[in-house]
């Protein structure tokens, strides 16, 4: 089974999943939980950085879920309109939005960058851009896992036309069938990283920005590789990974025998 979260203190996350429960064919098993297929949704109370998994929610409804998609709101400094995704944890020395410091969840690639496709040959609003993010923050959760954000103000939350592109993802996206990797360099937004998975048959499973490889080691990059299930290797912004983190990278890439595709 797969599931969905969405959180009652997070306006942009209750809307998404109010949307799909309205438009989509969800039934309601519960107060706040409902099904379509083998998709349950759950309206949790809590915010979904700290939220601390779905093993109660399993032992309730007695399935166990290979996977889960957070429905959030996107916060951009720069009022940026976007729908974006990106897997979960912190490869930085703090951890101020939820999880650990140094500790990365399980990604789910092949899903999330399906969504990706999905949202971007779909998105017929003017301005809003579909991306990737960066790994940036909590929940830290065992479980293959992403979140699925719209950005960044109530006008957006609530545009029934975003929303329905977004609900058409859930109903129709399926795993991507490339290669997984891990993306490395550029910014928050990954962008060179993003054109590159949406231009070619391969997935994204963590990524690392210019900003956390600042403070990142060889444990942390071997940790990327781990936590992105069946990496074939990594994926370079050319002028976006100094030569310093290049080093640690390709130390591990000979290592491991991993693939190296500089974009």
């Amino acid at each position: 089974m797969h599931l969905m979260v969405a959180s009652r203190q997070d306006e942009a996350s209750t809307s998404m999943g109010e949307y799909f429960i309205e438009n989509g064919p969800f039934s309601e098993l519960s107060k706040d939980l409902y099904r379509s297929g083998d998709m349950v949704l759950a309206f949790i109370k809590e915010k979904h950085l700290y939220w601390n998994g779905p093993d109660a929610l399993e032992k309730e409804l007695n399935m166990e879920f290979s996977d889960i998609i957070f429905l959030s709101r996107h916060s951009s400094v720069a009022d940026i309109k976007s729908v974006t995704v990106h897997p979960t944890g912190n490869f930085r020395n703090s951890a101020d939005l939820g999880g650990m410091p140094r500790k990365i969840s399980k990604a789910y690639p092949e899903m999330m960058t399906a969504y990706l496709r999905k949202l971007r040959s779909s998105m017929n609003v003017p301005g809003v851009e579909v991306t990737f993010e960066a790994t940036h923050h909590g929940p830290l959760i065992d479980i293959p896992n992403f979140y699925f954000e719209i950005g960044t103000t109530k006008e957006q939350w609530g545009d029934p036309d975003i929303l329905d592109v977004c609900l058409d993802a859930v109903n129709s996206a399926s795993p991507g069938k490339g290669d997984n990797f891990v993306g490395v360099g550029g910014g928050h937004y990954m962008t060179k990283v993003t054109d590159y998975a949406v231009q070619n048959e391969v997935n994204v499973g963590h990524m690392i920005s210019k900003h956390s490889l600042a403070e990142i080691d060889q444990e942390m990059i071997q940790l990327a590789v781990e936590e992105t299930p069946r990496c074939r290797g990594f994926i370079l912004d050319r002028k976006g990974v100094k030569s310093n983190a290049k080093a640690i990278i390709e130390s591990v890439a000979d290592t491991y025998s991993l693939e190296k595709i500089v974009v």
